[in-house]
């Protein structure tokens, strides 16, 4: 994400139905959130996702005003698990420190 690529996952559910999200970068302007065919997608601004990516900071939050209700956007590095079986820890994730036990 940090490197400007469209960061894309699917959830498949049984009877032939999926939930896909995206994440996508904007040069500038505000966050977004958009619903559609079973996709969200959400857009940010790249430079408080650049900032972000480089921190130690867990998420990058927004809020964004629906109508009745705000809808709140919380984007959140994936911590690797410490405590859980070796066949569900994710090499990708990021580092944390061994004294937290939550997954």
């Amino acid at each position: 994400m940090a490197a400007g690529q469209v960061l894309k996952e699917k959830l498949e559910f049984p009877g032939n139905t999926a939930l896909s999200y995206s994440l996508k970068t904007v040069l500038s302007g505000d966050a977004q959130a958009f619903f559609e065919n079973g996709t969200i997608e959400i857009t940010t601004p790249k430079a408080p996702l650049m900032n972000w990516a480089g921190s130690e900071d867990l998420g990058l939050y927004f809020t964004l005003q629906t109508g009745e209700e705000p809808l709140k956007i919380a984007i959140e590095k994936d911590l690797v698990c410490i405590d859980g079986p070796a066949e569900e820890r994710d090499p990708h994730a990021f580092p944390r420190e061994i004294s937290e036990k939550v997954c």
